[in-house]
């Protein structure tokens, strides 16, 4: 297989384990939200920990941990956490869109107020996956390694910077575009550079992402690859396995650099 002239990376569960730090800002945000409830306590992490392969968007990681407090079965959450966010988010007293946008924001205020209290404190909760030199050098490999993330842009640039990590551009939640026209810009601006349409491969943790994207026949030639080490489940990882498009990929190839990916 050839080699891709653009490898485009998700952040949250591909490059970064910031575990630790979505527990914390969740708890945080969750104080603000709901200032008559009791603040989850630690206690609550390694729950929150094995569950946060449900979320899809940031602002539900408080109410994943409104459902942990509230002694929701681990499994319920896993097979229904549509329907109980959902619940979540049409009961209290700000409801549906109004305590969704409220939770998005809170969320990024949160971290940018620990960031100018304690940035030290809050970059060591984000932690990369492979050793920092595997990291630069296979940026390296690449003509174009590109990250995008729904996670704003300033946090993923401020850990990239502390690992010292270079990318050609980081494409973050403000760009509001989904990651299918992401990967159509990446695409787009190399054809008008170079006069021909660039191998691109695509690295994510969710496959329902990966689905998506493969469901587009405009981005039928582009690689896709789950992260088996990121934010998803053995369930998950095993229909990765069974899927003709999408291939899993273990850490230990990921840090080997992109030959050792196919």
């Amino acid at each position: 297989m050839a080699l891709p002239n653009i490898v485009a990376l998700d952040f949250d569960g591909v490059l970064c384990d910031g575990m630790r730090e979505y527990f914390e800002t969740s708890r945080r945000a969750y104080v603000k939200t709901w200032p008559d409830e009791v603040a989850p306590g630690e206690e609550l992490f390694p729950s929150f920990e094995r569950l946060r392969p449900v979320i899809t968007s940031g602002w539900e990681m408080p109410l994943l941990l409104r459902a942990i407090a509230e002694a929701r079965p681990e499994a319920a959450i896993v097979r229904d956490w549509e329907a109980i966010r959902d619940e979540l988010v049409a009961s209290g007293g700000l409801q549906g869109g109004a305590l969704v946008r409220a939770l998005g924001a809170t969320l990024d205020q949160v971290r940018r107020q620990w960031i100018a209290a304690d940035p030290v404190g809050w970059l060591d909760r984000n932690v990369p996956y492979c050793r920092l030199e595997e990291l630069r050098r296979l940026m390296a490999e690449p003509e174009r390694a590109v990250l995008v993330t729904t996670k704003e842009g300033e946090f993923a640039r401020l850990v990239l910077d502390r690992w010292q990590v270079p990318l050609a551009d980081v494409q973050g939640k403000e760009t509001g575009t989904h990651k299918c026209d992401n990967l159509r810009a990446l695409i787009a601006a190399y054809t008008a550079a170079h006069g021909r349409r660039p191998l691109v491969w695509f690295v994510e943790d969710r496959i329902e992402t990966l689905r998506h994207v493969a469901g587009h026949p405009d981005l039928g030639d582009v690689g896709l690859f789950l992260a088996a080490w990121g934010y998803n489940t053995p369930q998950t990882r095993a229909a990765a396995r069974g899927d003709g498009r999408i291939r899993l990929l273990e850490l230990d190839r990921f840090g080997r650099g992109l030959a050792a990916w196919p």
